[in-house]
């Protein structure tokens, strides 16, 4: 008979397995397909893309205001369902608001940007939110084969209706489309697993659900709401400070960076965080340890794949994109760094979740959405994107060492 920590450890193992194929399995969807749609679609319509991409990343921040996170630190499975539903209607009520003001303010200030690629961008941002809903529901209770199997769904159809819809001529908006129904389909799949779960709202319950957990309010919402703004906020000021061609190539060697990134940190940082917070009350004085093996794996794994990707991979990609995306190698050289030093917070990153303190991470987005909107203005006035991306890459890549160092600081203490 195993013992119970051998079962956990199996488990555990199992699940990050799980994730990590489902993840594997999307992002090669994502990147074959990506290669040849960027061929096909070309530097202007990727931009735009990209600056769609930011505004779903964002609102599915903000609509949720990240209140998911205490499913997996709640230990009421009423509280859980009760707040799931809560939840469904909050980010759709914070989308519609948030669509309407916007039109408002687009009227009176003319804000020059797309209002129906906006009117897009909420739709898409609101299925996104509904899916990290279920998905923090997932991870409370360990479905993760459902996470894996959502991920390869929404990558699938995704991929296949952007070339379907390029097809029918939609040669700028077919990549927005596209997302858009894997998407939905993705939710879908996850809606057909959660119907059960659906509960008549108590808001009294809700409230006092939220109110158990403060520290996810006062640091958590901003922090990553910040953190949201800050990753995508880049791509939405290139339409802004530059052409939609740069704002396209930044996307796309941006792109073939994080791939790999995403792919092992968000398998790993699910697993690590639901694991965290059941450590943390009984064996506190290993979460050092086990952070440590984390970084070193996460940050070895991705320091081979930056190698591979700048000597040979990128040159390869180049030639396979065509004559229009020629120089793409100078930004992945310009940007390792930062994915480097990203790598190593990445997958503990919810730990000051579990260990209380969530302020590490509300300080340094604080800190990273002055470096992007800082480095878009210098090199906006001297019309380089190269200087841009230099001093963002170097300056951000030093916020996460830094971050790093005070979180691992922290755990030190838990284990002596």
């Amino acid at each position: 008979m195993k013992t119970r920590l051998e079962k956990f450890k199996t488990k555990n193992a199992k699940g990050v397995l799980s994730l990590l194929a489902g993840n594997t399995i999307a992002q090669v969807i994502m990147l074959i397909g990506g290669l040849a749609l960027a061929r096909l679609y070309g530097p202007d319509a990727s931009g735009i893309y990209n600056g769609f991409l930011g505004f779903v990343a964002i609102l599915s921040i903000l609509t949720t205001l990240r209140l998911e996170n205490i499913f997996v630190l709640s230990k009421s499975s009423k509280a859980i369902r009760n707040l799931f539903t809560t939840l469904l209607l909050l980010s759709t009520i914070v989308t519609v608001v948030f669509f309407l003001g916007y039109a408002v303010v687009e009227q009176i200030f003319s804000l020059k940007t797309s209002l129906f690629i906006v009117f897009l961008s909420c739709i898409a941002g609101l299925f996104t939110a509904w899916n990290n809903i279920q998905n923090s529901l997932f991870t409370k209770y360990k479905f993760f084969k459902s996470i894996s199997t959502g991920f390869v769904i929404n990558a699938l159809f995704s991929v296949l209706f952007q070339f379907v819809f390029y097809a029918m001529g939609y040669k700028e908006t077919g990549l927005i489309y596209g997302t858009i129904f894997g998407t939905v389909l993705s939710c879908a799949y996850y809606f057909s697993i959660t119907k059960n779960r659906f509960t008549t709202i108590d808001f009294g319950l809700a409230k006092q659900t939220i109110s158990q957990n403060k520290e996810i309010i006062k640091y958590t919402l901003p922090s990553e709401s910040l953190n949201a703004i800050a990753n995508n906020l880049m791509t939405i000021l290139m339409l802004f400070y530059f052409t939609k061609e740069d704002a396209g190539f930044f996307g796309n060697a941006s792109k073939v960076l994080v791939v790999p990134l995403v792919l092992l940190s968000n398998s790993m940082s699910k697993v690590f965080f639901q694991k965290s917070a059941g450590m943390i009350d009984h064996r506190a004085h290993q979460l050092y340890d086990l952070s440590k093996k984390v970084i070193l794996y996460n940050v070895g794994a991705i320091a081979v794949f930056l190698l591979v990707m700048n000597f040979v991979g990128i040159f390869i990609l180049e030639w396979i994109l065509g004559p229009d995306w020629k120089g793409l190698h100078i930004m992945t050289w310009i940007l390792s760094f930062w994915i480097l030093c990203r790598s190593a917070l990445n997958p503990i990153q919810q730990i000051v979740v579990v260990i209380k303190k969530n302020h590490y991470a509300l300080y340094f987005n604080i800190y990273l959405v002055f470096i992007t909107i800082l480095t878009c203005v210098i090199g906006g006035l001297n019309k380089n994107i190269l200087l841009t991306l230099s001093l963002y890459s170097f300056f951000a890549g030093i916020g996460y060492l830094v971050q790093l160092y005070f979180v691992m600081r922290e755990l030190k203490r838990y284990k002596s």
